[in-house]
């Protein structure tokens, strides 16, 4: 039997699959490209791929242990199979929280120089992995220190003053608008470590021992790895007599699979969970301005193809009607040289079609947070009286492609790598996506039904946090001075 051979002479998203008609007429490439029989211009055959391959969604797939061969998904289902399924997505695999072994004092560091020898000299724990393990063993070759997915988080970097500035956020506005009538409740998603609720929980012990003895900390955590270092925090903690007895309750599930109704006012807390959440690529036709919605098929031998119709789901369609009716509309934008797609004229559109026929006349893509929209409508539903508390990243650099276009990277031979689309092997790659905090506050607004604020990170830390805990001698900040590419949002 012959051996397959794949092509990787194209990046999977070379070429756009456009269903229905291909825009041929006044392009003599297209025509070259029709008659050389390429695929990508066979119409026929397109129409018949698309439909051959069912459709699978990612809820679907999370119960397969192997990668999907001989589907169809939507872009946002395959890069949440990608991070999530529960068999081989990246957050099931190594993926690591960097925790140093002791806070850092920053009073005592001459610089911010020297905070960042400190915190390069942490790392050596983690090269210890690689040390311990044995390169025979198949499960330790998953957790060598070369291949591990580091993280870093502020509430890490600067504990315990990064949880205590949003502790003292929570408390002031419990006092304002909750006390004495209702508990402290407060869910985090993505809890990390467990490092940001042990912070935040003992401040208000401290700070508020009246409001910790009516406090509950629910982390919700569809990571089963870090789920079960959640639960270790806690553990730890009743051994060290510093065990919070009956507050802390991990809940190991997806926020989308939420069916609970949270009647109590709440605090929802959501620190770098947005740039994960999965994106629906749009592009538009560069005549008509019409929206196409982005499939990924998976071909029997695992190769993929990006194909675009103009049958838009449901949830695309509520964003794109949302955003044209709120405050940030992108349908009639004339600007040349705008950053949005559609913000070009139509003659730099059509220039660059012409240059590049195998668009099939269709713009550069966007990325749409779909998955950001359902989020809102959770909140909405399953905590009616929810204040919101988040925080991420507004803009990325070294992204793939487009508008809005995620970073998509893993670490190789001790070495960030980054590629140019998010059509790779599933569960290798970070997937992270930046989040446009007024469109997104909009979004909240006209779906909530309540106001929320955004700031950046340094604004709301200079408001919050005991600036001079992470001061050094110098006088630099580096709780300030890194993040700067973060915003807060809060309702």
């Amino acid at each position: 039997m012959k051996k397959f051979l794949h092509d990787y002479t194209v990046n999977p998203n070379t070429f756009s699959f456009r269903l229905g008609k291909q825009p041929y007429e006044g392009s003599f490439m297209r025509q070259v490209l029709k008659a050389s029989g390429h695929d990508a211009w066979n119409e026929r055959e397109n129409e018949q791929l698309f439909i051959k391959h069912p459709t699978t969604t990612f809820n679907r797939q999370s119960r397969n242990p192997k990668r999907p061969k001989g589907v169809k998904m939507l872009a946002s289902d395959f890069i949440e199979d990608s991070l999530y399924n529960r068999h081989y997505g990246y957050f099931s695999k190594q993926v690591e929280i960097f925790q140093p072994s002791t806070p850092f004092e920053y009073a005592k560091m001459e610089s911010q120089d020297q905070f960042m020898k400190d915190w390069q000299s942490q790392y050596t724990r983690y090269e210890d992995k690689k040390t311990n393990s044995d390169p025979k063993n198949p499960k330790d070759q998953k957790t060598n220190a070369k291949d591990i997915q580091l993280w870093h988080t502020p509430t890490e970097l600067f504990q315990p003053f990064y949880g205590e500035a949003l502790a003292r956020y929570l408390l002031v506005n419990y006092m304002l608008n909750q006390y004495p009538y209702n508990d402290l409740v407060i869910y985090e998603m993505g809890g990390g470590n467990g490092t940001l609720m042990l912070n935040i929980l003992n401040y208000i012990r401290e700070k508020q021992p009246d409001v910790y003895e009516r406090t509950q900390y629910k982390i919700i955590e569809i990571s089963h790895n870090l789920s079960t270092k959640q639960e270790e925090t806690a553990l730890q903690l009743k051994a060290k007599d510093h065990d919070h007895h009956g507050k802390v309750q991990i809940i190991n599930k997806s926020i989308f699979d939420w069916k609970e109704v949270e009647p109590n006012p709440c605090f929802f807390i959501a620190l770098e969970v947005f740039d994960n959440f999965a994106h629906d690529v749009i592009r538009y036709d560069n005549t008509t301005r019409e929206p196409y919605q982005g499939y990924v098929v998976i071909d029997e031998h695992g190769d993929f193809k990006e194909f675009f119709t103009k049958d838009l789901d449901d949830w695309a369609n509520a964003f794109l009607g949302l955003r044209e009716n709120g405050k940030y509309p992108r349908l009639n934008q004339k600007s040349l040289w705008g950053e949005h797609p559609l913000a070009k004229n139509a003659f730099y559109r059509g220039f660059k079609d012409s240059i590049y026929p195998v668009r099939a006349n269709l713009s550069d893509p966007e990325y749409i947070p779909t998955r950001l929209l359902k989020f809102f409508h959770i909140l909405k539903y399953k905590f009616p009286q929810h204040q919101l508390l988040a925080s991420d990243f507004s803009k990325l650099n070294e992204t793939i492609p487009g508008y809005m276009a995620p970073v998509v990277q893993t670490m190789l031979n001790n070495r960030m790598v980054t590629t140019d689309s998010y059509m790779v092997l599933q569960g290798y790659f970070d997937i992270m996506f930046p989040t446009d905090f007024q469109l997104a506050s909009d979004l909240y607004r006209q779906v909530v039904g309540k106001l929320a604020d955004v700031s950046s990170h340094r604004e709301f830390l200079s408001q919050w946090a005991d600036i001079r805990a992470t001061t050094t001698q110098t006088g630099e900040n580096p709780m300030l001075e890194f993040y700067k590419n973060a915003d807060f949002m809060y309702s």
